[in-house]
Parts: structure tokens; C-alpha cells; sequence
């Protein structure tokens, strides 16, 4: 039986440590073999660092916690639903995400203009799967957001903006 905080690690850093395995496989085969063999264990190497370096982001993005509500991501809609609030919004609306404290929770602000803002805390369940999201925006740094995450600070971050930000003329509402 394993333990569950080793279980809950493993799956955090999940992606870092099958890169960690593939760099071994891939290593094993290019010191041991010849020829073609040799070549594709210095590809799954290099497949394996890509997976390592990702997986280390994944792992930093994502903080152990339970907040209220669920996160969703559907055909590239964003939606938050939790007992106080919710709301949904679309990636290629958003046009501002920040690091916020909410509720004495730290979450995520995503603007959008003529409409509220969305707030998620980033411990909701489902909350990982807004680095893919967050991953599309164009310009938006993302060593510098996992690095936002990792700080233990109640005070605000923006972490992206689109030029467009705080525009509403394209709206008639």
C-alpha cells in the first residue's frame, strides 16, 4: 500500500517524473546499442528532457489545497462553478489574468472586457487544467506565472495583459 502524501506527490509531479524515466530508457539505449538504435535512444532522450522540462512547470503549477467548486475547460471555454459564485468565460476573451487574494483564498482573476471579471481559487478542483488554457494566451510568460505561484504572498500579481485591456467599444451593451 502506498502512502497517500507520496501518492499525492507523485501525481503532482506525475509528467516530471515519466520525462525523469524516458531520459533513462533512451540513455540506456544509447550507451548499449549501435546504429539506429543508438539514434532513437538520443530522440527519446531529447523527447524525455522536453517532458521533464514541462512536467517541472505542470508541478509548480499545480498547489495542494481544496477550495469550493469545480473547474472546467470545454472547447475552449473556461467555466468556475462553486456554492458562492461562478461564472464562465471563453480563453479567447480573456484579456487579463492576475494572482489575487479572494475570500483569504489565492486565486485567479481572469478579465474580460464588458463583462465582470471571473474569479477561481487556485486550489479548486480541476484548477490544473487552467495551465493549458493559460498556455494559448499569446505573450503570457509562463516560467514567470508558476514563478507567482510559488510565492507565499497575499499581495495581488498581474501576471498577463492583452493590448486591448479595458476596451468596451466593441461591445453595444
Amino acid at each position: 500500500m502506498i502512502r497517500p502524501e507520496i501518492k499525492a506527490s507523485f501525481w503532482r509531479w506525475r509528467e516530471f517524473v515519466i520525462g525523469f524515466l524516458v531520459v533513462a530508457i533512451g540513455g540506456n539505449w544509447y550507451l548499449t546499442s549501435f546504429g539506429l538504435l543508438k539514434l532513437a535512444g538520443a530522440v527519446t532522450m531529447l523527447l524525455g528532457a522536453i517532458t521533464i522540462f514541462v512536467g517541472q512547470q505542470r508541478g509548480r503549477f499545480r498547489v495542494t489545497g481544496s477550495a469550493p467548486g469545480i473547474v472546467s475547460l470545454i472547447e475552449g471555454q473556461i467555466t468556475y462553478f462553486s456554492p458562492k459564485e461562478g461564472g464562465t468565460i471563453a480563453i479567447g476573451d480573456i484579456t487579463g489574468v492576475s494572482l489575487v487574494t479572494h475570500d483569504n483564498m489565492r486565486s485567479w482573476r481572469l478579465d474580460q472586457n464588458g463583462h465582470s471579471s471571473l474569479i477561481i481559487p487556485i486550489t479548486a478542483k480541476g484548477g490544473e487544467i487552467l495551465f493549458d488554457a493559460f498556455a494559448e494566451l499569446k505573450g503570457l510568460n509562463l516560467e514567470n506565472m508558476v514563478g507567482q505561484i510559488s510565492r507565499d504572498t497575499k499581495h495581488s500579481a498581474m501576471i498577463w495583459r492583452r493590448n486591448d485591456y479595458g476596451r468596451n467599444d466593441r461591445y453595444l451593451h
